[in-house]
């Protein structure tokens, strides 16, 4: 009897709709006509942009797996109904359409939602003495051995053959650089930037930064957290011009400043120290705090400098003996907060929460929402457009870069939908994988639009 009452309970428990999800979308969000937008570079297309951005969104909302999946469920009318699309087609027309996609609308409209997002007060909750906080890092998209493209960029790579005897190959892969909000409930997505042919990843990161107060008009956050890779004297110049504060992780140890730190607290006892639980263990931290250090020689700009000495107690199981482990960390942070309206312990929650980019950016994209699968990578089927000194030529494969932005457009927007609107995803505890899978079923309960038998002419 208390399984039958438990599945009966079950069964009654409500779930998210597709056309609630819609409505919050247009209501809050203006969705009808910031798709309006949208723009390929096909000549008069019998698919229309809007229905295959619409296909690709709700695909990722619906956390489909591939292409193949979307192509089965676009010949259902149900889909074809909800998405404007005409008839069904097929992943050529995809591919096709994506290829030749205008990347400046896409990012408008992930830039429109971020800042419906900031004026209804989503990225309040999370403020850190009244600042909203960003973080900036880069992730690989996807590497192949085989397939390449103009965008590609190359490294050279030690592996083994069939054989077993040591080769060298070329690998050819794709990294971007991106920005995202880490200290409200929704970590929004701001912007992508891919890296090009021959540059590293702090050469985009500082063009990533410098298109920021473009794209926004602002400095729509407070504070950002860097990896040490972008400790370097132009990102210092461009915070100070647009307004950012920042926490930088130091690893360099041969850099003066590292040696000049280090140094210094030695010589001298902990500003502060204090215990507290971490995971299933618990964390001594041991924090130092300075003011005044210049970054560099050529940068002498004065930099607050804050140094962490943390002891990690955490127990582990040996068949079943129960034992505790203590580990010895050690994190040091350039900031330019002032000491007085934030103190050291702040920093050093700061500096750990540049991590959340991880764990709920990269690898939540990565392991939910394909963000790895490498979708449109070196595709050939392209529209052309006109060339001034010959035939038309392929337009550039944008394919890659559009797939993504649609993906971060779906991400910020279901993680809004299920963290600010939903009873249901609050009430009954669901993960966003569930609230996907239940958007997913309501589709097929909806009813197909009736269309007319057709009859045969008379002869």
């Amino acid at each position: 009897m208390a399984s039958l009452s438990c599945s009966h309970i079950s069964a009654r428990q409500p779930a998210h709709s597709l056309p609630s999800f819609a409505r919050y979308l247009n209501k809050v969000f203006r969705w009808r006509d910031l798709i309006q937008s949208v723009r390929d570079a096909r000549h008069h297309p019998a698919i229309p942009p809007q229905a295959v951005f619409q296909a690709v969104f709700h695909a990722f909302v619906f956390r489909l797996p591939s292409f193949h999946q979307l192509e089965a469920d676009l010949a259902e009318p149900a889909l074809q109904q909800w998405i404007g699309a005409p008839r069904g087609f097929r992943d050529d027309v995809l591919r096709y359409s994506l290829c030749g996609f205008d990347l400046d609308a896409l990012q408008q409209m992930l830039v429109q939602v971020n800042r419906r997002l900031k004026r209804n007060k989503a990225f309040e909750p999370g403020r850190v003495q009244g600042r909203i906080v960003a973080a900036l890092d880069g992730i690989e998209t996807l590497s192949s051995y085989h397939r390449c493209c103009d965008s590609c960029l190359q490294r050279r790579v030690h592996t083994k053959d069939e054989h077993g005897q040591p080769v060298e190959r070329i690998q050819y892969y794709h990294r971007a650089v991106g920005c995202q909000i880490v200290s409200g409930p929704v970590k929004a997505l701001l912007a992508l930037e891919w890296l090009r042919p021959g540059e590293g990843e702090d050469t985009a990161a500082l063009r990533l930064l410098a298109r920021l107060p473009l794209l926004y008009g602002s400095p729509f956050f407070d504070l950002l957290l860097l990896d040490s890779l972008y400790a370097q004297a132009p990102v210092l110049r461009l915070a100070g011009r647009v307004g950012w504060d920042l926490v930088i992780t130091l690893k360099q140890e041969a850099r003066d400043l590292y040696q000049s730190a280090t140094r210094l607290f030695q010589s001298r006892p902990p500003d502060d120290q204090w215990s507290e639980p971490r995971d299933t263990g618990t964390v001594a931290v041991q924090l130092w705090d300075t003011e005044g250090l210049p970054f560099s020689q050529d940068f002498p700009q004065a930099v607050r400098v804050v140094q962490a000495e943390e002891q990690l107690t955490q127990p582990h199981r040996c068949g079943d003996a129960r034992t505790t482990e203590t580990s010895a960390h050690r994190w040091i942070w350039i900031t330019t907060l002032a000491t007085r309206s934030f103190p050291a312990r702040q920093v050093w929650h700061c500096g750990h929460a540049r991590w959340k980019i991880e764990n709920n950016g990269w690898n939540d994209l990565t392991q939910n929402w394909a963000f790895k699968h490498g979708f449109l990578h070196a595709c050939k089927h392209r529209p052309n457009q006109a060339s001034a000194s010959g035939p038309p030529q392929p337009t550039p494969n944008r394919g890659l870069a559009a797939v993504a932005l649609i993906l971060c457009l779906a991400f910020v927007l279901c993680s809004a939908f299920a963290l600010l609107h939903s009873k249901i995803f609050r009430r009954y505890h669901l993960t966003l994988l569930e609230v996907g899978r239940q958007l997913y079923r309501s589709l097929w309960r909806l009813q197909p639009p009736a269309r007319a038998p057709t009859v045969a002419p008379h002869r």
